[in-house]
């Protein structure tokens, strides 16, 4: 929450704000990182110029002191992405310290390329409050780091240095066998880790008196299972995989999985997003357990991102559930791109 507050009523100024975002892009994964113009005078509709994956972006840093409405902050949108195409960049990277929803970040990124990005106040929060961001967090918003933060920012600093070293030692034969977990999942790893999550999940009906178990962690549903939205009319959203079909279905997807997942590792973002996109429909559009499968569903879609391209998924892709169920029934027609922009949108880190 600190963090949170220290970014969004900002007071230090124009120049501290693009020093800050220069930073938070570097431990982003951006590299070559180059502010234009910091101390003031013209910047060619380029705040910073940064480097990722063979490509150029226009960063820029838009920091006001008080709370902007969205009409605002799309205006200095499209002002700012004029540096794209003046500057022959390949992508936009926007930096607020406001709040977006996910709707009103898949409208700003629907503006220019699909390269660009956007980093809110709750993703530069979540970039500062990690043992990577704790240094920065320190110089720009004078937060300092308690006894535990420091522990966590020298382990992860080494555990960074031993990973590149890693990872430049290994051998291609020697990749697969180190994969991490998610890219190896199966039934049986998924079972686990539902078991894990609902283990002593329980759920009251009837009276106080009478609470009978919901959800057996780690079972495969016996019985259909059906999707309604409780918001509406009671609308019939999804219908489940028949069950004694959810043990063949659950063997494909994985299988499928783990080759797209070796793909997918050092590709380019797009192809990165639509491979999550793909493995998230796939999951949820299976349902194999009688309760919690979003919830497993969210939960590897978070790792998976983290894992391959250094970013999370915000909670807020769901929130809107009429917007995430039409773009979840436009990818059971073979749609997947309202699906793809929304976890665009809701990249977080």
């Amino acid at each position: 929450m600190q963090t949170e507050l220290a970014l969004h009523h900002w007071r230090f100024g124009q120049v501290l704000a693009e020093r800050l975002c220069a930073g938070i892009l570097r431990i982003s994964g951006y590299t070559d990182i180059q502010p234009q113009a910091p101390l003031g005078g013209p910047d060619g509709k380029k705040d910073i110029l940064v480097r990722r994956d063979g490509k150029c972006y226009i960063a820029a840093a838009y920091f006001p002191t008080t709370v902007s409405s969205f009409t605002e902050i799309r205006e200095k949108y499209k002002s700012d992405l004029l540096g794209v195409k003046a500057n022959k960049a390949d992508g936009f990277v926007f930096l607020v310290n406001q709040h977006l929803t996910v709707g009103e970040r898949a409208k700003l990124l629907a503006l220019g390329g699909p390269h660009d990005e956007i980093f809110n106040v709750e993703r530069m929060r979540a970039a500062l409050d990690d043992p990577r961001g704790y240094g920065l967090r320190l110089e720009f918003l004078r937060i300092p780091m308690s006894p535990e933060e420091q522990v966590a920012f020298f382990n992860t600093d080494q555990q960074d240095r031993i990973q590149r070293l890693l990872r430049d030692g290994l051998k291609d034969e020697e990749v697969a066998a180190r994969l991490p977990t998610v890219a190896r999942l199966d039934s049986s790893l998924i079972k686990l880790l539902h078991g894990a999550m609902f283990e002593n999940y329980c759920l009251s009906e009837g009276s106080s008196d009478f609470v009978v178990p919901r959800v057996r962690g780690g079972r495969i549903r016996a019985m259909q299972t059906y999707v309604v939205d409780a918001e509406g009319e009671g609308e019939l959203l999804h219908v489940g995989l028949p069950p004694e079909q959810l043990e063949d279905a659950l063997a494909s997807l994985f299988g499928r999985w783990r080759h797209a997942y070796a793909e997918a590792v050092g590709a380019d973002r797009e192809v990165v997003l639509r491979t999550l996109a793909w493995f998230h429909h796939g999951f949820v559009s299976i349902m194999p357990f009688p309760d919690g499968n979003g919830r497993v569903a969210r939960l590897i879609l978070d790792q998976a991102a983290f894992e391959l391209c250094r970013r999370g998924v915000a909670a807020d892709l769901t929130t809107d559930r009429p917007a995430y169920f039409a773009a979840l029934r436009a990818a059971d027609a073979g749609d997947l791109n309202p699906l793809v922009e929304r976890l665009r949108a809701a990249l977080i880190g």
